[in-house]
């Protein structure tokens, strides 16, 4: 059987986003069946921030990659709270849990085709 996907959770302990955003990550993880754990990152200053490529609180990353893609290529890495775009186009400070559900699967589709490659 393969390994669960790694998800980390990146956060700024001062950005009120981050018990709501993991109570989402940690239900969505429930209704997959997700067996892993989660990591929790602390990000307590800009050059950790940088160092970490970290777009804002609070981001989450599976198998390495960020869940929003639209955030994957920022260049602007800072102690910021970050702002997540519905599908209808609102701004939300939460990831929304279809996101996190759409990179849970994705992440187990890539791990299941790799392991069917013999990679």
């Amino acid at each position: 059987m393969a390994d669960p996907v790694s998800i980390e959770f990146l956060y700024e302990p001062d950005c009120s986003s981050t018990e709501v955003a993991l109570a989402r990550l940690r239900e969505t993880c429930r209704e997959e069946a997700h067996a892993g754990g989660i990591a929790m990152v602390e990000v307590t200053s800009d050059e950790q921030a940088a160092a970490l490529r970290f777009p804002g609180s609070p981001t989450i990353r599976i198998d390495g990659r960020d869940i929003d893609t639209s955030g994957d290529g920022s260049e602007r890495f800072a102690l910021v709270c970050r702002a997540y775009r519905l599908p209808d186009g609102r701004i939300t400070p939460f990831p929304p849990k279809e996101l996190i559900r759409t990179a849970l699967r994705d992440a187990t589709r890539r791990r299941s085709v790799s392991l069917s490659a013999g990679r």
